[in-house]
């Protein structure tokens, strides 16, 4: 079956506050805009369907739908996707949250990936209005396989401006504004999970990083966000608006482009293990006097502290005491390769000067004289 996301080809994920899908014409719209510029994956704020659903289109293309419950209910709020029919093919399940929440999980070539489209409450909403959504927010991530590759996307409502002083595993520096009351929420949220800010990485002009401008063009804001798992930060190569994308809405489309790359380990500047000769513990002063020094110094480790500064303090007090009674391995030869080998290796070294380029048995060949008339 195909899949959507590979390490071979670059896959378009966009959301986009719609505004309404409610009247008539707009889900044909913007599945056209969505066709257009070949995205495969759509999250939607503001969709103000009732209920919960999934509707296809003659486009093949499948809206998942989450609004308010209810026979009577009402049209706000609402989430949803529109999935092209590739990424349909490659939907494992999908489950409607909220009105503010969806999650959606595919295949791909690399591992499953689950991505949630949110639509978080505004700055001047309730302070546990958005508690609430953010605590809704977190039990549906709590739920995703741990394995999973992560995309959060969505209209968050939160400005995080260009400083990111002690949030550097969280977002780059390339943010607009300066950060709002919802975006310290936002952010909180990314850093509990590892996520990282997609658009705060790339250093677009401000024009490109827009998400939302007023009604009357005086004010833009970049409030509308995708966020990738920090370990799968180099999938992401781009994030940016497609200010051409029209809805009637004042939002602007905003689009990542992503090619799965495995994470790479980097062991440069890692602290090797340090190994300490054990077998010194076999002769009885040496493991007399690593228990006296070790009991000495876990009477000075406190009691109080939390778990990870006791630990640490008996993690410290171990390795003293056997740095001072085990001392430590120096040796970085592999231990198959045995003495003898070495002694081998080191005599052909010496003797291979003094073989003749010929060999011993190869008879020498006299030369000739050639004179010329």
């Amino acid at each position: 079956m195909d899949t959507t996301f590979s390490m071979k080809q670059r896959t378009r994920v966009g959301t986009w506050n719609v505004l309404t899908l409610a009247q008539q014409g707009k889900l044909a719209q913007l599945a056209k805009e969505a066709a257009r510029l070949n995205l495969e994956i759509l999250g939607l704020s503001e969709v103000r369907w009732p209920n919960f659903g999934e509707h296809k289109l003659h486009t093949r293309q499948v809206l998942l739908y989450s609004g308010i419950r209810g026979e009577n209910a009402p049209r706000q709020r609402g989430v949803g996707f529109l999935l092209s029919p590739q990424a349909h093919a490659a939907l494992i399940r999908w489950e409607p949250i909220s009105e503010r929440v969806i999650v959606a999980r595919f295949r791909t070539r690399v591992r499953n990936l689950t991505i949630v489209q949110c639509y978080a409450p505004t700055d001047i909403a309730d302070l546990q209005e958005k508690e609430n959504f953010y605590s809704e927010l977190s039990s549906a991530v709590e739920k995703i396989p741990k394995g999973d590759i992560q995309i959060h996307i969505g209209d968050f409502n939160a400005k995080i401006g260009s400083d990111n002083t002690d949030l550097e595993s969280v977002m780059g520096r390339h943010g607009l504004g300066e950060m709002s009351e919802n975006g310290e929420l936002f952010v909180e949220f990314c850093g509990n999970n590892e996520m990282v800010i997609g658009g705060s990485l790339f250093p677009h002009r401000p024009v490109h990083k827009v998400t939302w401008v007023s009604r009357d063009g005086r004010t833009e804001n970049q409030i509308d966000h995708i966020c990738i798992s920090r370990k799968w930060r180099r999938s992401l190569l781009d994030v940016r608006n497609k200010r051409s994308a029209d809805i009637a809405s004042d939002h602007h489309l905003l689009v990542a482009e992503i090619r799965l790359r495995v994470a790479r380990v980097n062991r440069q500047g890692e602290k090797v293990g340090r190994r300490f000769n054990v077998r010194r513990l076999e002769n009885p002063s040496v493991k007399r006097a690593f228990v006296d020094e070790l009991q000495s110094k876990a009477e000075e480790i406190p009691v109080e502290g939390t778990v990870e500064e006791q630990w640490s303090a008996i993690k410290n007090a171990y390795i003293a005491t056997s740095e001072s009674t085990l001392r430590e391995l120096r040796s970085r030869r592999k231990e198959w390769i045995l003495d003898e080998t070495w002694l081998e290796i080191e005599e052909r070294r010496l003797r291979k000067p003094k073989l003749s380029v010929q060999g011993p048995d190869r008879p020498r060949k006299e030369p000739v004289d050639v004179t010329l008339s």
